[in-house]
């Protein structure tokens, strides 16, 4: 029983610094929290894909650049942890997200506010628990426009 509380706590922890590295954009540790080959998937309100990656280095690429100059928080919540086996473990969390993107043209909103859940396999590789399969499902999505400039 120890054994496995423990286990969920090692999850608890490496899901709130996954947030955490977000916010603070400290990318070379948010990409060692990923398996060599996961499976990342977004999937938006209406239940349709929005983003897929199959690679950390794109993955980190593609959220480093859209996060540039963002102010953001990223929480989750009501964790449901399953120890699937010694080396495999499934995690479902509540999330929430704000996102402040700056000021200029660049095709990115004013601000974005977000819930979904994270719905995740950890699997132990190479001594170390990492992220797998990762699927956000988001199911309110708020997008406030930057306005124009007169």
């Amino acid at each position: 029983m120890q054994k496995r509380l423990a286990l969920a706590e090692t999850i608890r922890t490496l899901k709130a610094r996954y947030c955490r590295y977000v916010d603070t954009h400290q990318w070379v540790d948010f990409a060692a929290l990923f398996a060599r080959k996961p499976a990342i998937r977004f999937v938006g309100v209406d239940g349709g894909l929005l983003a897929q990656f199959d690679a950390v280095d794109e993955f980190v690429a593609v959220t480093k650049a859209y996060l540039s100059g963002v102010k953001s928080i990223h929480q989750v919540h009501n964790d449901e942890i399953d120890i699937v086996s010694e080396s495999e473990i499934s995690a479902v969390w509540s999330m929430e997200d704000y996102l402040i993107f700056p000021d200029g043209n660049d095709g990115r909103p004013a601000s974005m506010h977000g819930y979904g859940h994270y719905h995740e396999t950890w699997r132990l590789e190479d001594g170390q628990w990492r992220l797998a399969h990762l699927e956000l499902r988001r199911t309110i999505l708020e997008i406030k426009p930057k306005e124009n400039a007169a």
